[in-house]
């Protein structure tokens, strides 16, 4: 039972980081021009939301924390992961949506 669900468990995660591309892809590629920056900027965390979710769920086998002591190693390693991921996502994506922030979200 427990290798159906761990097995069930990882193809949740590939599927939610593939939906993750796709969805980036069909609404940041195909439909550009369709609609507006704000919300362009705004619906930009769906995918990311995903993304971060599929890659946490595989690679949480890997970095699982097995004793007391390696809790703040593992606190600092998710923290330094998470950082990375949404650095990627607001100084390198989020530009290629709307070079200009502040026109995009109306200020």
């Amino acid at each position: 039972m427990l290798k159906i669900k761990n097995s069930t468990t990882k193809t949740i995660y590939w599927v939610l980081l593939i939906l993750s591309i796709i969805i980036g892809f069909v609404f940041y590629g195909s439909f550009l021009e369709n609609m507006s920056l704000q919300f362009r900027m705004l619906f930009s965390g769906v995918p990311f939301l995903l993304f971060v979710t599929g890659f946490f769920g595989l690679l949480w086998p890997k970095i699982k924390p097995e004793g007391d002591e390696v809790y703040i190693k593992h606190a600092l390693l998710i923290g330094l992961l998470f950082f990375i991921l949404f650095f990627i996502h607001v100084w390198i994506i989020l530009p290629t949506i709307c070079p200009d922030f502040g026109n995009c979200l109306g200020a």
